[in-house]
């Protein structure tokens, strides 16, 4: 596997969060589209995107939530790439970013009918949180945090 710190405007990126929102669309309909204001690229701090023997597996960004804590957006691996440790190596990836760029958390949103997510980021280390921002009271967001090199609240 190999990773790629890209540009927002990088083709297997755009195609990969193209995806991505296909798969919302398919699953929640225009549920969907109410939140598709809060995934726009153009904000992001960095991109990554995972290749597998050249082909673009998977790929997240992370964008500045406040001065010290990166919110993690856009994570998405591939169906046929899927239990390969793709994402695992991606958020690593955008976590180590966050921290050298100086984010001492990480804080992310996902939705809380998707337990398959859930389990991915609390093997990564994150834990459920109130939810926060724009999410506060949305009972169909589920949001989490992780301290990033050691540091705790």
């Amino acid at each position: 596997m190999e990773l790629k710190f890209v540009d927002v405007e990088n083709e297997d990126l755009l195609a990969l969060v193209a995806e991505l929102d296909i798969y919302f669309h398919s699953n929640w309909g225009r549920v969907a589209e109410q939140y598709s204001q809060y995934h726009q690229l153009s904000g992001m701090a960095c991109a990554v995107v995972a290749y597998i023997d050249g082909s673009p597996a998977g790929c997240g960004c992370w964008r500045a939530f406040d001065p010290v804590t990166a919110e993690i957006k856009r994570m998405y691996v591939r169906p046929a790439f899927r239990r390969q440790g793709v994402a695992g190596a991606v958020i690593a990836a955008l976590e180590q970013h966050a921290a050298s760029s100086g984010c001492h958390r990480a804080v992310l949103e996902t939705g809380s009918d998707m337990p398959d997510a859930l389990s991915f980021y609390e093997k990564q280390g994150y834990r459920i949180v109130p939810n926060y921002g724009d999410f506060v009271g949305d009972e169909i967001c589920a949001c989490m945090e992780k301290f990033l090199n050691g540091a705790v609240n």
